[in-house]
């Protein structure tokens, strides 16, 4: 009806029985929901509820909605929406936002919204289809190499409660800060040299939260020496903090029974490494391995991308030197 096609439900029922009747309730929702007077509003608030999305989207997308999206278009009913509004609204984005990318974020929301009300609230036309997209600026990587990060490391910041390791941890395995922050010590393995990646640490909500991707969720490798300082650390955590040994599954390898505060190891992140990102390290990690001549497949499993094309996308300028290396086996 409407021209309504299929859409993946939410995951996670445990009979097919609840699978059944939440298609139901879906279904119901939006035949009681249909009509000529639907707006942007409702439209946005159907997606959001049926959309099997982390919390950390769902803020997002809410507090660009809220923040830009709701005051162009929470009022304007489907069946109204022109071409106009979308340019409109699409040129206000690219004077607000310094970044043509974070632009280009909150268009693609309106976009999803559009989608949403074509798939199932009868909207017959996207009315900003002959409009060109914004622009993605792809960003420029900083890394910094093995010998410099060694010196750096020791800057004096670093000397407080363990931010050293974390920014070892965090420079030799490729890991998001979120992932180092929710690491807790049963997802570490000592005697395989690996830990695995169950948790991101939300910084809004100050709770665990999924992984980035599916891919996030995998086992890491650690160097010998990365399992030397984490033996360590779990032997003086051991001998500082009573109960522990007992029962030290839900203590975090960085803080306690709560990970450190990420704004201060930020601050004193920065002090060492000023012209940084955290998220440069782990670049700076696939940079080392490219440079060390490890396989773009190994490099894609070892950062937990979704695809290659994501490594290729990021990394593949980093394999021009490669590019010509590959030339003499016709010189030989």
């Amino acid at each position: 009806m409407y021209g309504r096609n299929k859409q993946k439900m939410q995951r996670g029922f445990k009979t097919s029985r609840e699978a059944k009747k939440a298609e139901a309730e879906f279904i119901t929702s939006i035949d009681n929901m249909f009509s000529d007077q639907v707006t942007i509003q409702e439209v946005f608030e159907h997606n959001i509820k049926h959309k099997a999305l982390k919390e950390k989207t769902i803020t997002r997308r809410t507090n660009e909605y809220n923040l830009h999206i709701k005051p162009f278009f929470g009022h304007i009913k489907i069946k109204d929406l022109n071409t106009n509004h979308f340019l409109e609204f699409k040129t206000y984005l690219e004077k607000h936002f310094t970044s043509l990318n974070s632009a280009r974020t909150v268009y693609s929301n309106l976009k999803v919204i559009v989608n949403h009300a074509i798939k199932f609230f009868g909207l017959r036309v996207d009315p900003s289809i002959s409009i060109d997209p914004i622009k993605r600026i792809k960003p420029e990587i900083e890394i910094i190499k093995l010998a410099e990060f060694k010196e750096r490391v020791n800057h004096e910041a670093l000397d407080l409660h363990y931010y050293r390791q974390m920014t070892m941890l965090i420079f030799f395995t490729g890991l998001r800060v979120g992932e180092a922050l929710a690491l807790q010590w049963q997802f570490v393995d000592l005697e395989k040299n690996q830990i695995y990646i169950k948790h991101t640490w939300d910084f809004n909500k100050k709770k665990l939260g999924r992984p980035k991707t599916e891919a996030s969720e995998a086992f890491v490798p650690l160097p010998k020496f990365i399992t030397k300082l984490l033996v360590q650390m779990k032997k003086e955590s051991e001998e500082k903090i009573y109960g522990f040994k007992e029962n030290n599954n839900e203590y975090f390898v960085f803080g306690g029974l709560a990970p450190y505060h990420y704004s201060h190891y930020h601050k004193k992140y920065k002090q060492a490494f000023p012209e940084l990102r955290i998220h440069d390290l782990r670049h700076s990690y696939a940079a080392h391995l490219i440079n060390k001549k490890v396989d773009i497949y190994l490099v894609k499993e070892l950062m937990r991308h979704d695809d290659i094309k994501q490594t290729s996308n990021t990394y593949g300028h980093l394999y021009v030197e490669r590019k010509h290396e590959a030339m003499h086996v016709f010189d030989d």
